[in-house]
């Protein structure tokens, strides 16, 4: 990991000297810069050196030849337009009756969702879907970006990676005071009271920080698969270049797929944390109640 970490630092280094751009630098990222460098550099001089005042540090302008706006955000803005117009097109005409095969997909799509969120959360989980399935298609297809020639994988930079740990973070502590109150402060204690209380608050504390590293992991281990999927991809295309567009194709599309379903299961997990534990309890017996024996039996096998 290491390793990964320093040779991305060298890569950037190398990328921002005083070259116009890099050689690779992707062609439309040239062109946004081109277009809207200028009036974007003049925005920030204006605002950014305040900005950065008010947390005691210093801006500096981009060095000439320098993009105004870096790769990850352009991949970004373009990675939201396919987001929204993707959805828009299958989502079509929606009908009940007559549904298209676009909005069939799209059902497909929630309902797997759904499924992950029923089994990690509860009944409950259904009030996620939204976020966790808004989330889970912008890291795949970002993912999937990647491969398509001329553009690259906004996840391959720790700064989208991080604002989605950050909004995972956000989120699942939201939900937890929104759901629990105050009260979701006992479930940094362990629940322990009493004479137990000494050792409570040093679980509070330990628990704390647990909580405060996970988007630091969850960003770091995105960023990092990521970014290594795409050295080895660079590698083998070096070495076989004959055999790299079926064997990258193949592990891009395995590790797009992967890293999506780890994030959003982490977060499913951490915002267990978060539902009330009469209410999980009340609806897992209702769940249980609901499926009847053919539900125990399912179970059974799977298990």
């Amino acid at each position: 990991m290491i390793n990964l970490l320093l040779l991305l630092q060298e890569e950037t280094a190398a990328g921002g000297g005083e070259s116009a751009a890099p050689a690779n630098e992707p062609w439309l990222v040239e062109q946004v810069n081109h277009l809207l460098g200028p009036p974007v550099l003049a925005i920030e001089k204006a605002i950014m050196p305040g900005i950065y005042g008010l947390f005691g540090g210093h801006w500096t302008a981009p060095a000439p030849g320098e993009n105004v706006i870096p790769t990850h955000i352009v991949m970004a803005i373009i990675l939201f337009i396919i987001c929204a117009v993707g959805a828009l097109l299958l989502r079509g005409n929606l009908s009940v009756d007559r549904p298209s095969k676009g909005q069939q997909i799209l059902e497909i799509i929630v309902e797997q969702i759904r499924s992950l969120l029923d089994q990690v959360i509860g009944p409950y989980g259904a009030r996620y879907v939204p976020v966790i399935g808004g989330m889970a298609i912008f890291i795949l297809i970002g993912n999937l970006m990647g491969l398509i020639p001329g553009l690259e994988a906004p996840t391959m930079s720790i700064n989208v990676t991080g604002a989605l740990a950050i909004t995972s973070f956000l989120y699942y502590m939201t939900m937890g005071f929104r759901q629990q109150g105050i009260r979701y402060l006992k479930h940094f204690t362990g629940g322990l009271t009493g004479a137990w209380l000494p050792l409570g608050i040093m679980i509070f504390f330990i628990e704390l920080m647990s909580n405060f590293v996970r988007p630091v992991t969850l960003s770091v281990r995105l960023f990092v698969n990521m970014f290594a999927d795409h050295l080895i991809g660079q590698t083998f295309l070096q070495l076989a270049p004959w055999l790299v567009p079926i064997f990258t194709l193949i592990l891009g599309v395995f590790v797009a797929f992967v890293q999506t379903f780890i994030f959003i299961m982490l977060s499913m997990v951490y915002l267990s944390e978060t539902v009330p534990h009469e209410e999980h309890d009340e609806g897992e017996h209702a769940h249980s109640s609901e499926q009847g024996p053919a539900g125990h039996t399912a179970e059974a096998e799977a298990a």
